[in-house]
């Protein structure tokens, strides 16, 4: 009895110490309990990210780096080599908020702390084409970078052995160089003020212009008034060109089979006509100018007829006597 409740001690401890770990596993995030997808990412190179690091989305962590295949022989659109492909077990949701333009970068927590990977979602309103792998940003390389110094500090030790001269001219010449721009900048501050004040009023004035210009192209505004009204015009230009085109065309076959069938003789009678036209009317121009002559003349009451119009008393008389006339009409043959 006292063996059997020895071993249901043990088996407890046992499933206690099993259990312990595995919350211990998902509260280190080394375990997950959600579903997941593959994301598929290429590098030129790992930038010491290993299996299993996290993967942040703004900080918060997504998922892990769940496999890193080596493929030497792959390529960019460039020709740059991609040999590391990271394989990333995200959540659906943060797989869904990636875009066209998605970033993935080499992060790491602190100066030196653990690398990991952050994902970038983008701004393009295109959603991220399914199974596309993304390209990562790969991380800078401290090696890379000792190897450049190194070259830099080789190739100025190079230049002082060989022309110590030439280094010592070039460090006296920035010298001088910085010296007379201290002092031009010292001689004239007030200048340089008003300059900076004027660049500044000129920043001001652009982003008036700029505001200014926003508003006008925003939906009622005068340049957009401009553009919907420049649009009609060109509708009912698009509508109206067909046929002004075909009668355009209409007049113009019209014109060739006129002019098709005149000979030159037509034409020199063409000519004929048109200078008796010509004539005819500089004729009817003298006749124009003789009529406004006569009646100036007739207006200011010069001859009979100005008499008539200007003076009432013969007016008068006129129509007695065609009054009279009328009356006695054989007053025209003889008199009394």
């Amino acid at each position: 009895m006292d063996e059997r409740r020895l071993e249901l001690k043990v088996g407890a401890l046992v499933l206690a110490a099993v259990v312990g770990v595995l919350v211990l596993l998902w509260l280190m995030g080394e375990l997950s309990l959600g579903s997941s997808t593959v994301l598929p990412v290429d590098f030129g190179h790992t930038g010491n990210v290993v299996e299993g690091a996290p993967v942040k989305l703004g900080g918060v962590q997504v998922g892990r780096v769940q496999a890193i295949r080596l493929q030497p022989e792959r390529r960019d659109a460039r020709g740059q080599p991609l040999p590391v492909r990271m394989e990333l077990a995200v959540t659906p949701e943060s797989l869904a908020a990636l875009r066209s333009d998605a970033r993935v970068t080499v992060a790491s927590v602190g100066l030196l702390g653990e690398p990991y990977l952050e994902l970038n979602p983008g701004t393009q309103p295109g959603g991220r084409p399914e199974g596309e792998a993304l390209r990562g940003t790969d991380a800078p390389r401290l090696d890379l970078l000792a190897e450049h110094l190194s070259k830099f500090v080789e190739t100025m030790s190079g230049m002082l052995e060989k022309d110590p001269e030439a280094v010592t001219g070039l460090v006296t010449n920035i010298s001088r160089l910085s010296k007379t721009l201290d002092e031009l900048l010292t001689e004239n501050k007030g200048d340089v003020k008003v300059l900076a004040s004027e660049l500044a009023a000129a920043s001001k004035d652009l982003r008036q212009l700029a505001q200014l210009a926003r508003e006008s192209l925003q939906p009622g505004g005068k340049a957009a008034r401009l553009l919907d009204d420049a649009a009609a015009s060109a509708a009912v230009l698009r509508s109206e060109l067909p046929g002004l085109t075909k009668s355009a065309g209409t007049t113009l076959d019209g014109l060739a089979a006129v002019t098709g069938e005149l000979g030159p003789e037509d034409g020199k009678r063409v000519k004929l006509a048109l200078e008796k036209l010509t004539a005819a009317v500089g004729q009817l121009d003298s006749i124009a100018a003789r009529a406004d002559r006569v009646l100036g003349k007739i207006e200011a009451g010069e001859g009979t007829a100005g008499a008539v119009l200007k003076d009432p008393t013969l007016y008068n008389e006129l129509r007695t006597l065609v009054t009279d006339l009328r009356k006695h009409p054989w007053k025209m043959l003889w008199k009394d």
